[in-house]
């Protein structure tokens, strides 16, 4: 009888460590995650690329992928881009680099997503109640690059985010970190990018529960921060026929 309890409690305590070792994974991180427009790419060339382009760019795009890549044209640039994103999400970016010197550059960007308002639904009017809700994201950046050496070039963003659902609003402010260096093994580059660093975003404002109760939000939400390497290889010399 002894050795059958002991059975019984060497399977139960077996049964409660496994539930501790192999928790739910992903469960505890269920719906706290913000800021996801942020990972739309911006650019034809990068999105013929698979959007492996943080080491290739070297024009006006480089404000979203890195900016250190700002100094790597010679040339004052401004571009508009437009995605018509799935179930009727717009996706809007523009942005402008300035030359301040041979090297330095000064940049501004804005990015955008928004949808059309979306009827307001209870458990008693699921067809709608009459009113309507908005959806929206919205960023605005400054970045600076400068070429330290004619190999090796460093840029810096600092972002100011806000998004909107409904009454309720989360704002913040990331900085991105990128640099670009030449090897010097034919056109061969190599860089670096740190990708919305900084802290958790705090949602704020009421929400109207069904029966006209109030309550306040209040909650921390975690926003992706992104380390990417890129290499660029090309060791073959181009040879020019005559």
């Amino acid at each position: 009888m002894k050795k059958i309890l002991l059975i019984i409690s060497l399977i139960i305590f077996v049964g409660e460590t496994k539930a501790q070792l192999f928790p739910t994974l992903g469960g505890q991180r269920a719906g706290i995650s913000t800021a996801q427009f942020l990972k739309i790419g911006v650019g034809g060339r990068s999105a013929s690329l698979g959007e492996a382009f943080i080491a290739i760019a070297n024009d006006v795009s480089a404000l979203y992928w890195n900016p250190a890549g700002l100094v790597q044209t010679d040339e004052n640039q401004i571009m508009f881009s437009h995605n018509s994103w799935i179930v009727d999400i717009g996706h809007e970016f523009f942005g402008a680099a300035y030359h301040l010197s041979s090297n330095d550059v000064l940049g501004v960007s804005l990015s955008a997503l928004h949808m059309e308002d979306m009827k307001v639904t209870t458990e008693v009017n699921p067809f709608g109640t009459g009113e309507y809700f908005s959806y929206g994201d919205f960023a605005i950046s400054v970045s600076y690059a400068r070429k330290m050496t004619e190999q090796f070039s460093f840029g810096a963003t600092v972002r100011y985010l806000e998004e909107t659902l409904d009454k309720l609003k989360m704002r913040g402010v990331l900085i991105d970190l990128g640099t670009y260096y030449w090897t010097g093994l034919g056109s061969t580059r190599f860089a670096v990018t740190i990708s919305n660093f900084g802290n958790e975003l705090s949602l704020d404002g009421k929400v109207k529960l069904f029966g006209g109760r109030e309550i306040v939000i209040g909650s921390l939400f975690l926003h992706q921060q992104c380390l990417e390497l890129g290499l660029r290889l090309s060791l073959m010399k181009q040879r020019i026929i005559e």
